[in-house]
């Protein structure tokens, strides 16, 4: 067992809150560690060489170097590697390890987190530690002198946005039989994330429809339940993102034809699917401008059929286009 060792950390970030973040990891490992164990915190802006990690350690008599990088913006996704130096056995090497919190995890309980790691990688080295005490500290040291001290989020770059969205839209249809102005309709939805960059998706809408020919109209009535993937910078204030989304769907079909007498009216019930894809473009922090275009289909076509009149139908699948607001709260 190593006594009173010396850990180096390096975090490897120019976020303001990247000290702080590291604070908590450097108190989180001293305490698996044994008495007197020192964390040593450094913030570089830079992946450093292998050479010039060790040479910091051979110079501060660091018996560990760990070297923490993210892989993206919101620091969701981290990758610990952990340098141990030969001991007299001649044992000694390297671990990585990656770790992904939530969106919901503030920077303090990430970095426990990361610092809880850490120590497990290093009582597996050096055998269990003793219990914590008051000596085990933390110094933190940062090679960037242009690495501010204020904690919050880069220039802009946003914090993780809100976990519930609505949508509202506009809709119109294209297939086979119908042109852009012979459908309209709309369409409210909610969005609950789920994890980075996924949410699940539950809408209401309505079309109308004007079948040309056949003296008649339609509306369907619509329910979705779906998935939304979206990419990073995507609602972004002055930012351009895309995401996707699929739905099952659930119709109420509604074909009433007017001419000739009394109205006649075929109506069903339906299933089915859509997969959009969507680009987003931000027009504040919480609002963004959505637009849609992908393929619906349901599994039958509702279909009015009177003598001596031409049959009026809905077809089964057809391009969906939407025009919408997203708005996170």
């Amino acid at each position: 067992m190593v006594t009173a060792p010396i850990v180096l950390l390096i975090a490897v970030t120019t976020a303001p809150d990247g000290v702080a973040l590291m604070k908590e990891a450097a108190a989180a490992c001293t305490q698996t560690l044994p008495a007197g164990a020192t964390a040593v915190v450094r913030q570089v802006s830079t992946p450093p060489a292998e050479a010039a990690i060790g040479a910091d350690a051979e110079a501060m008599g660091a018996a560990a170097t760990v070297v923490v990088t993210w892989r993206d913006p919101a620091r969701l996704v981290s990758d610990v590697r952990v340098w141990v130096r030969a001991a007299a056995d001649g044992q000694g090497g390297a671990t990585t390890r990656t770790i992904v919190f939530s969106a919901r995890d503030l920077p303090a309980e990430r970095g426990r987190a990361l610092g809880l790691v850490i120590g497990s990688i290093l009582d597996e080295a050096w055998g269990p530690g003793t219990p914590p005490r008051p000596e085990a500290t933390a110094i933190v040291a940062s090679t960037d002198a242009e690495v501010p001290a204020p904690i919050g989020p880069l220039p802009g770059e946003a914090p993780p946005p809100p976990n519930w969205a609505i949508e509202a839209s506009v809709i119109t249809a294209v297939d086979r039989q119908f042109d852009f102005d012979d459908t309209i309709g709309g369409m409210i939805a909610l969005r609950r994330t789920i994890r980075s960059h996924w949410a699940a998706r539950a809408g209401l809408g309505l079309r109308v429809f004007d079948i040309d020919g056949a003296d008649a109209d339609a509306r369907v009535t619509l329910a979705e339940l779906g998935l939304v993937w979206s990419s990073e910078g995507f609602g972004r204030p002055g930012k351009v993102g895309v995401g996707a989304r699929i739905d099952l769907v659930g119709a109420h079909e509604t074909i009433r034809r007017y001419g000739g007498g009394d109205p006649r009216l075929a109506e069903m019930w339906t299933v089915g699917g859509d997969v959009l894809g969507q680009v987003g473009v931000g027009l504040s922090a919480g609002t963004s401008l959505l637009l849609s275009a992908g393929m619906e289909g349901v599994l039958s076509e509702a279909r009015l059929v009177t003598p001596d009149e031409p049959t009026a139908d809905l077809p089964a699948d057809r391009l969906i286009l939407e025009l919408g607001v997203l708005s996170r709260f």
